[in-house]
């Protein structure tokens, strides 16, 4: 569905929003506004890596650029879609799924209407919506941040399957925002070399979004390296409780093999020294209860629990 979004004052560019491209929004482009068919392909392809591309015949610029996708009942951490913008003249066409209309929802009020047709020109529109877009991928990191505090706060007293599934999540999300992020910034650099006509002000708006973007960078690579931390220190508490309980088991399969060998020794229908009154079995319990004090002292002087 193809709509010319209007802004509250009069501007000399023009901003096309598509959500879902559809076969018939393929076809208009391509007759109303001269887009080629490896262009609509690029638009269609969900999975395209952000890029920037020139066409020399029609003069449209081409951005894919990567936004997070927050976690669903389905997918249980972070993912990444790309949005597409297209500039031809003074239209700028913007195209998104389902998925990512979020980054576009925020322009619907008035005031964010306003602050957009401030733009002098259509790339320094370009560059707001870029600016704009880069900012979700610090609150999604902001999120995971908050998630690996309190999980970080489980691990001081006990931590289950469950809380090692969200900490992997959180390890998946880290891995696909920062490889998002990595190629947002290779994109925007080369934006620098790009066929489009910056304005000064577009200029300074592209520096705030490598800034934005950047700083993104450093908070993800921050998150990743305190969550291996948190992930290494959980593998090594629950390697730890692990050797406990198999140290625990070991002594005390010991201890308890002593009456096991006494009353076995005991049990054969043969001749064998004592037990041969009644009252015997209380010199063998005792026999036995000695020993098994003996194997615990002597364990624990050799530190075995």
């Amino acid at each position: 569905m193809i709509r010319e979004q209007n802004f509250p004052v009069e501007t000399n560019y023009k901003w096309y929003d598509i959500s879902n491209l559809s076969e018939e929004d393929s076809n208009r482009l391509q007759d109303e506004f001269s887009f080629t068919p490896d262009m609509i392909s690029y638009i269609s392809d969900r999975h395209e890596r952000p890029h920037y591309d020139y066409d020399t015949h029609t003069n449209i610029h081409l951005l894919v650029y990567d936004v997070p996708i927050w976690p669903t009942k389905t997918v249980k951490h972070f993912t990444s879609h790309p949005i597409t913008f297209l500039v031809s003249g003074e239209n700028i066409f913007t195209f998104h799924t389902e998925s990512t209309s979020y980054v576009f929802d925020e322009f619907n009020d008035r005031p964010m209407r306003r602050k957009l047709s401030q733009a002098q020109d259509v790339t320094e529109l370009l560059m707001k919506f870029l600016l704009f877009s880069s900012q979700y991928f610090q609150r999604a990191v902001t999120q995971l941040d908050v998630e690996r505090n309190s999980l970080d706060q489980k691990l001081s007293d006990d931590i289950d399957n469950r809380d090692l599934v969200e900490l992997s999540n959180i390890e998946k999300s880290l891995v696909y925002l920062a490889s998002s992020i990595q190629t947002n910034l290779m994109m925007l650099h080369s934006l620098k070399l790009s066929k489009l006509s910056f304005t000064k002000y577009a200029s300074e708006r592209l520096d705030d979004v490598l800034i934005e973007s950047n700083q993104a960078s450093e908070m993800v690579k921050i998150s990743q390296q305190v969550t291996a931390t948190l992930s290494q220190t959980s593998n090594n508490m629950m390697n730890n409780n692990l050797n406990d309980t198999m140290k625990f088991l070991t002594v005390w399969s010991l201890v308890l093999t002593i009456p096991t060998i006494l009353t076995g020794f005991y049990g054969m229908n043969v001749s064998l020294p004592v037990g041969h009154k009644p009252s015997d079995w209380i010199t063998i319990t005792i026999l036995a209860i000695v020993l098994m004090v003996w194997l615990i002292i002597l364990m624990k002087r050799h530190h075995f629990f």
